[in-house]
């Protein structure tokens, strides 16, 4: 009986330093001085994801907006099939801040904001001539999670093309046409 609980705690031993050894062996959580690099972090989380697991090298030009819409539907193809197989709001997060740094390394005076009226920790990104508001990580969750009517590429295109027309709308604001005169 002595020598059954010896071995039994000799075992919890080993395993609790094995345990304590591996978690010492992890990496740290990164930490960042501010908006900016938080966001780059995840942008460059996402482009290791799209070479790993779906063979496509992201480039930061506009057309690998495209890439991470087809990325995004496979994901909404996995969700569809199994909701919790894939974290929706960690891919959507790092998703949508590629897309973010997409659209702010090339637009002008494009800057992320961490919090707005909509609450803390939104992640908004501030481009165009009117300085609208665009929420690309809420772009992709609602690719993920809704399908191809979310496309991330039609919603970039949209808006984009609204801004040099020069609507005079917000980005994300429906341009509302005024009834013809009676």
């Amino acid at each position: 009986m002595k020598i059954t609980t010896a071995i039994l705690l000799a075992l919890l031993a080993a395993g609790i330093g094995a345990r304590l050894w591996l978690h010492s062996r992890q990496p740290s959580k990164p930490k960042f001085q501010n908006t900016e690099e938080f966001v780059a972090w995840l942008a460059n989380e996402s482009v290791k994801d799209a070479a790993q697991n779906n063979g496509v090298k992201l480039d930061y030009s506009i057309d690998s907006i495209k890439e991470v819409d087809q990325i995004l539907g496979k994901l909404h193809d996995q969700y569809a099939k199994n909701p919790s197989s894939i974290s929706v709001n960690g891919l959507a997060a790092a998703y949508g801040a590629y897309i973010g740094e997409v659209i702010r390394k090339s637009e002008p005076g494009a800057r992320w904001l961490r919090d707005d009226e909509t609450g803390e920790k939104s992640y908004l990104i501030v481009w165009g001539p009117g300085q609208g508001h665009s929420y690309p990580m809420g772009w992709c969750y609602r690719r993920i999670v809704d399908g191809e009517e979310d496309s991330v590429w039609i919603k970039y295109r949209a808006i984009k093309q609204g801004l040099t027309r020069n609507l005079g709308t917000s980005p994300e604001t429906p341009h509302k046409r005024q009834p013809p005169p009676p």
